[in-house]
């Protein structure tokens, strides 16, 4: 086929077509099947015209009630087969694709071209694309990408799906059709991070479990880092094995596959960061559905693990430490012992929050069997140290000379090392990120009796009275869409909220003032970004 032609086709069909409705353009034949499943990338889900991540979607209700929460997705689908599309699909991308075409021929200066069919692009002689791929030929690289939306229809499965063992397996509504999907908008994987720790871990645990014949009293938290550090953490092959090199490095043995002549040394992991990670979904373990059904491990260690890691938190944070926190964390209710709180925070799906408690209070009563008190017998003395990551953390000294509490402080040190004094004075919600505003670009302040409220959208005097006349002009003019997409919008409001909380401080009678020579802000900011 003629090569003018064929760029002339590559480059219509370089943008994926779109954005069209699963129901109206994909057929009852496009669906996945063993070894042959729907690929998605870019995939992004919506609720409420907001974007969104699997940490909301994936959230029961926990009323018992039918959930009627509509999640909207999209993503970019390749299409293998004219098949796959249904009549209405062919008709609206082939009116696409020839505008495409037409508008290419009036920039160029050039005849319109012919009339061009999904079918002619896919005849196995004459076409472009489905055609087996040749040696040397790069025209079977082409392909035919529509940007599908639709409605979600089950819970996503991450990891624990038989088409998709290793990946997210999503499902539609239309047609119950399902998808792996490969690759995600920023934004929603940058809020569905906590979904994929509590399933990796999960998969991992379920790994550590299926090779040994432990018997379940003595799977601990630690029994499990332990099993991970010895058995996963640092594989042989890392050893001659490098992910990022350049292929002229003479020490490179294989190309291909970055295999080294030279042994490396990475650097070892410490067991406190895996503990972290099971610490952040230690609640997480203690209710959901999938955890219980597979039997992994013992109920009531793990319950004290997750109340030790309520204390270990603000351990750490009063040494500057963030440690055992899950992705996203929401600290308001992290002070109460109260199974109640626990379960709002981890519904479980087809289940009230009263009946997963009243499960949980009676596994609370339920007897150990000796065995495992024999195990469970740590002194009481040394489990809250233990736990203590700002205490019992050590860095590897790999690229420079081993770190202590003095030698590595945070690069913000306007907290006076006896703040820690003030600690049941001071709300801890101004040592917090502030959430920011909903879609009504509304913030209230988290407070308790505060009841402060800033409007973006209606700022008074108060507001934009610590701001310079050049931020207040750009909040004023509203250009910004999004706060959350608009990094500009973002500063000028963590601005406004820093103010008002020096209002706070300033009424406990405190300050903060700039230790050890170090520059300080014209404005302090009471929490990190």
């Amino acid at each position: 086929m003629p090569q003018l032609q064929c760029k002339i086709i590559e480059e219509l069909l370089r943008k994926p077509f779109g954005p069209y409705r699963d129901e109206e353009v994909l057929s009852a034949e496009c669906q996945s099947k063993p070894g042959k499943t729907l690929v998605l990338n870019s995939f992004q889900l919506a609720y409420d015209d907001e974007i969104i991540g699997l940490d909301e979607s994936e959230q029961p209700l926990g009323t018992g009630e039918v959930d009627t929460r509509q999640y909207r997705f999209r993503g970019i689908l390749s299409i293998h087969s004219p098949v796959w599309l249904s009549q209405v699909g062919v008709k609206r991308v082939e009116a696409e694709l020839n505008l495409r075409a037409n508008t290419r021929s009036m920039r160029e200066g050039e005849r319109p071209t012919p009339t061009i069919t999904i079918e002619g692009l896919f005849n196995k002689k004459t076409g472009y694309l489905g055609r087996t791929p040749v040696p040397g030929d790069n025209e079977f690289k082409l392909e035919l990408r529509l940007k599908i939306q639709g409605f979600k229809n089950f819970p996503a499965l991450y990891m624990i799906s038989k088409l998709v063992p290793d990946g997210l397996f999503w499902h539609s509504k239309d047609c119950n059709r399902a998808y792996e999907v490969a690759t995600m908008d920023i934004y929603t994987f940058q809020l569905s991070e906590n979904f994929f720790w509590r399933y990796r871990l999960l998969a991992l645990m379920t790994k550590i479990v299926g090779e040994g014949r432990t018997p379940l009293e003595k799977r601990t938290p630690e029994w499990f880092v332990s099993q991970y550090l010895e058995r996963f953490a640092h594989p042989a092959s890392d050893e001659h094995e490098r992910l990022i090199y350049d292929s002229t490095d003479s020490d490179i043995v294989d190309i291909d596959e970055g295999r080294t002549r030279l042994p490396r040394h990475p650097r070892r992991i410490h067991r406190r960061d895996i503990l972290g990670l099971f610490a952040a979904q230690s609640e997480w373990f203690v209710t959901d559905n999938e955890v219980k059904r597979k039997r992994i491990f013992p109920f009531k260690p793990w319950n004290a693990f997750r109340k030790e890691v309520r204390k270990a938190r603000w351990q750490a944070a009063r040494n500057n430490v963030i440690w055992g926190w899950p992705v996203g964390h929401d600290e308001d209710d992290e002070d109460s012992e109260d199974t109640r709180n626990v379960v709002e925070r981890n519904p479980i799906i087809g289940k009230t929050n009263e009946i997963v408690r009243r499960k949980i209070d009676r596994a609370k009563t339920r007897r150990t069997p000796p065995s495992a008190r024999r195990v469970n017998e740590p002194s009481s003395s040394s489990s809250s140290d233990e736990l203590d990551p700002a205490r019992a953390h050590a860095y590897m000294s790999d690229f420079s000379r081993e770190s202590s509490s003095t030698a590595s402080d945070s690069s913000d040190e306007s907290v006076d090392e006896r703040l820690s004094d003030f600690g049941e004075l001071i709300p801890r919600q101004l040592s917090q990120v502030p959430e920011l505003p909903g879609p009504d670009n509304r913030w209230w302040c988290p407070v308790p009796d505060c009841g402060h409220m800033v409007d973006l959208q209606h700022l008074t005097r108060d507001d934009i009275k610590a701001l310079s006349a050049t931020t207040v002009f750009y909040l004023m003019e509203k250009k910004w869409r999004s706060i959350r997409e608009d990094e500009r919008a973002k500063k000028c409001f963590f601005e406004m909220v820093s103010k008002h909380y020096e209002d706070h401080f300033a009424d406990l009678g405190l300050r903060f003032v700039q230790t050890r020579g170090r520059v300080s802000r014209s404005r302090p900011v009471f929490y990190n970004r």
